[in-house]
């Protein structure tokens, strides 16, 4: 529940401050609180299509085998959620850049306000689908009640859409960036987590037999079913009995980010330099 709630509250955070410089950028254009509205909600319409199309591609896989598909769509998310790490360097000078032309040219009249619609219905189905990815990755390896979803979701949300709004209106300058710097490295080690968990996956039901053999066990310590192992896994995907695969496959996803990330840094230097 504490693991969706983390990488709801994100999401929610990108959602409300990307609104937010929307529409503090798009003020000039005429009627454009209408035109971002009926771009939310065409993204949510959209995300919620992506939702059932999930399902339905993951009932047809059943014949090919639950745990590849599973282990397949945990791999997508903590793709997606390093990817997210990454991008969202430097993503809010950037984007008030673009939106700022985007503003100019649909008030000179040189681009439809339907643009502004289809920039905040992408950006809204892109979160919203990362969220349903995730979510169903946590399903594919948790047993959770259905309550359990809502309350993570619920909290999420309304924390991130919370502090978003209080972050644009300037009451947390100086936590901001503490906010940010927090959530990536939980981000970084929730995706860390969730690789491991889709090696432990492959390797269990025999796709991958490379590295199968357990390498510790320190459930004597802590145990997986303990509230510090769940505390664990879910900061920073804990397992008392891993495989040498899953310790790959959790060192690659976190070298892989931190490398990703370096390298923009870099870029973005030489861009600004």
């Amino acid at each position: 529940m504490f693991k969706i709630a983390i990488v709801v509250f994100r999401e929610c955070l990108e959602i409300a401050l990307l609104l937010g410089v929307i529409m503090a950028v798009t003020k000039p254009v005429a009627n454009s609180r209408v035109y971002i509205v009926l771009g939310a909600l065409i993204g949510i319409v959209l995300a919620a299509i992506f939702a059932l199309s999930t399902r339905a591609i993951s009932t047809s896989f059943g014949g090919l085998g639950d745990e590849l598909f599973d282990s397949c769509v945990i791999l997508l998310t903590a793709a997606i959620i390093s990817w997210t790490v990454v991008w969202m360097q430097g993503y809010t000078k950037k984007i008030k850049k673009d939106l700022s032309k985007l503003s100019e040219n649909i008030t000179a009249g040189l681009t439809s306000q339907f643009m502004l619609v289809l920039v905040v219905a992408t950006a809204i189905l892109r979160e919203g689908a990362e969220i349903i990815l995730f979510v169903y990755s946590v399903s594919s390896v948790e047993n959770l009640e259905g309550t359990k979803y809502l309350i993570g979701i619920g909290i999420g949300a309304f924390s991130g859409l919370t502090v978003g709004i209080a972050l644009y209106l300037g009451l947390m300058k100086l936590a901001g960036k503490y906010v940010f710097t927090i959530s990536t490295i939980l981000l970084t080690l929730i995706a860390a987590g969730l690789a491991a968990e889709a090696a432990g996956i492959l390797t269990s039901s025999g796709f991958i037999e490379a590295y199968s053999d357990q390498l510790w066990d320190t459930s004597w310590f802590i145990s997986n079913e303990s509230i510090i192992g769940k505390i664990l896994n879910v900061t920073m995907g804990y397992d008392s009995k891993p495989n040498g695969m899953q310790i790959v496959f959790y060192l690659s996803s976190i070298l892989i980010t931190v490398s990703f990330m370096k390298l923009r840094s870099i870029i973005s230097n030489k861009h600004h330099a």
